[in-house]
């Protein structure tokens, strides 16, 4: 089997034999008549990623053997959600920057980017309805629905805590909740249309648990340093934060009531050593995570041995 790279990980070709064939679909979704949604769609798309979910429900379509007509439009549905989800994010967050450019929000409003999100969230279901098996579209209309309330009600409470106030178990629950569905949704929606058994799909469920926090927990390091977006805007904006939350556990209470009164101040406590740290806590997650990858089909394990090689590729950056 020749090899194809994906951040310098192992993937199987099938991740990258339709991509151009969803890309081309996107950016057809991104094409509107309306002047305002069709500029504010056009400066998001200019922020591209990598394709992790299309690729993600590419190779696991290719290597089960599903229809590629349904793995393909399912590739852009996972996309457009995606996408919905960044918009949505840095409105809550406010967030300024997005891949190192200015988010959507920040230059053209608030108002626009939650009509440009909503938009594409209408457009994935639409989508759904250019899946010519029936059957198939039943499946991931419903996984798409609940995968989209998982997201809203990690964000819910992602927004409704203060970082100062916030437990451990709190904290890993809003990661996998806002993180999670959006990893294992590409993947689910191949294992429910070949009805893989009940354990296959919980334990995908649990890998998808483990690499959402584990995912989250690097973009918690990446915001202290400033890595494509404002440095340390989780804690001017008292956000909930993995890594903050870390360093207040072994403040002095002296030092954790100067940071009640300045929160930004916590910025300069933090050390190498914390960095060191929280990488080894991002290395033991990804260690859980694959401990149940025996329970997904073998010829499936790249898939996620990939993803677990793309976070470790990127903790080295931070």
């Amino acid at each position: 089997m020749e090899k194809n790279y994906w951040n310098e990980s192992f993937v199987p070709p099938e991740a990258n034999e339709f991509l151009d064939v969803v890309t081309q679909e996107f950016a057809q979704s991104f094409e509107v008549k309306e002047s305002f949604i069709s500029d504010w769609l056009r400066h998001h798309n200019n922020s591209k990623g990598k394709w992790i979910r299309a690729r993600l429900a590419l190779a696991s379509g290719g290597l089960l053997g599903l229809s590629s007509q349904t793995y393909i439009k399912w590739a852009v549905v996972c996309e457009l959600i995606h996408s919905a989800s960044l918009l949505h994010d840095d409105v809550c967050d406010e967030d300024s920057k997005r891949r190192g450019k200015t988010s959507l929000w920040k230059e053209f409003g608030v108002p626009a980017a939650v009509c440009t999100g909503d938009y594409l969230i209408a457009e994935s279901f639409r989508k759904l309805t250019e899946i010519e098996q029936g059957w198939h579209q039943n499946i991931l209309l419903k996984l798409l629905s609940c995968s989209v309330k998982e997201i809203i009600f990690g964000q819910s409470l992602d927004v409704s805590f203060n970082y100062l106030d916030i437990n451990n178990t709190q904290l890993r629950k809003i990661a996998i909740e806002k993180t999670a569905p959006l990893i294992a949704m590409p993947m689910m929606g191949i294992f429910r249309c070949k009805e893989l058994t009940e354990d296959e799909c919980l334990a995908l469920k649990e890998i998808s648990n483990e690499l959402g926090l584990a995912y989250q927990y690097l973009n918690d390091i990446e915001n202290i340093v400033g890595y494509q977006q404002e440095a340390s805007s989780d804690l001017f904006k008292g956000r909930p934060n993995l890594m903050a939350i870390k360093i207040l556990k072994n403040l002095s209470n002296d030092d954790k009531k100067i940071i009640i009164n300045q929160p930004t101040k916590l910025n300069d406590l933090i050390s190498k050593k914390d960095f060191k740290e929280s990488r080894n806590e991002i290395s033991e997650i990804l260690i859980n995570a694959m401990t149940n990858i025996h329970r997904l089909p073998v010829i499936i394990q790249p898939v996620i041995e990939s993803l677990k090689d793309e976070i470790h590729k990127r903790l080295k950056l931070v």
